[in-house]
């Protein structure tokens, strides 16, 4: 008769499958993109009121709760993706096997309760509601998006970019309260164009990701928009949306730079990018090649807040 695994073998399979479900290099680098931004970027600014600002138990906070939303969020989404996962990553399909699914599931209330806690208190630490409602909101979104948006097509994939663009806001939220009125409006803008570049970046991860889970998806029943319109749509949505967040970019870079020669500072994703268009150069691209690419292009654009003109 075959023995049954002991209580610490199941607490040891459980916690190890937490940690690889939670996606720790991810959440490393949404954490160390917020510290870039702000000790790279920030701290370079000439106004010195915004130099410092954040800083001590305000700003640990505010990366914790950027690590811990995004660490409760891929639980969620595992909970929900059980069956998808066990057809298009069985090797990776934890949640039944190695994790229990109310071991995830308590995990995931814990870790989000957490978070938005910490977010309380920065609220009220900062004297602002901001902080508060959009740890709230993107708690929300990661919700809808593994219980029902990411069977929506298109829509799905939009909530889930837009959450990478969030992590600059939200730093703009944790500084703006204590910059003056003259930088505030500066530190929005600016935060914001780099999100909006992180989300567009981030929605062609997630069309590449869809195709790769084209035949788990649509046993599973969700009509993704790769399930839908098949990867020939997708292959044409990513490189017209890349195509749109290149000229984009070098447009806001020739703007910016001043005087021009400054522009070769900003180049650090260009040969992530170049290499996207030559993966989807070909009718039937490398999907989880492209996805490396667009988390390559993410991390470039984090590193090099340490050298680009403010």
């Amino acid at each position: 008769m075959a023995s049954q695994p002991s209580s610490l073998s199941s607490k040891r399979g459980n916690l190890a499958g937490l940690w690889t479900l939670a996606r720790p290099v991810n959440v490393a680098i949404a954490a160390a993109t917020f510290l870039l931004l702000k000790f790279g970027w920030l701290a370079r600014w000439d106004d010195g009121a915004l130099v410092g600002n954040l800083t001590g138990w305000p700003l640990i906070e505010g990366m914790l709760v950027v690590a811990l939303l995004m660490t409760s969020g891929n639980w969620i989404n595992a909970y929900f993706d059980v069956h998808e996962d066990r057809i298009n990553r069985p090797d990776r399909a934890l949640v039944g096997r190695s994790v229990k699914r109310r071991v995830l599931i308590v995990a995931h209330q814990v870790v989000n309760g957490a978070g938005l806690l910490i977010a309380a208190h920065l609220s009220w630490t900062l004297q602002t509601w901001t902080p508060l409602w959009m740890a709230g909101g993107i708690s929300y979104i990661l919700w809808q998006y593994s219980a029902r948006w990411k069977s929506t097509p298109l829509f799905g994939n939009v909530a889930v970019a837009a959450l990478l663009g969030m992590v600059p806001l939200w730093l703009a939220a944790l500084e703006a309260p204590m910059a003056s009125d003259v930088i505030r409006p500066r530190l929005w803008a600016y935060l914001s164009g780099y999100g909006a570049l992180a989300m567009g970046v981030g929605l062609v991860r997630e069309l590449a990701k869809d195709a790769m889970d084209i035949e788990g998806d649509r046993l599973a029943g969700k009509h993704t928009l790769a399930v839908r319109r098949g990867e020939p749509v997708i292959r044409s949505w990513c490189i017209r949306l890349l195509l749109t967040i290149a000229v984009g970019y070098a447009g806001g870079v020739l703007v910016w730079s001043n005087p021009l020669h400054e522009a070769m500072l900003w180049m650090a994703p260009l040969p992530f990018c170049l290499h996207a268009f030559v993966v989807l150069s070909r009718p039937s691209p490398k999907w989880s090649t492209l996805s490396r690419s667009m988390l390559l292009i993410l991390m470039a654009g984090g590193l090099q807040c340490l050298w680009i003109p403010v």
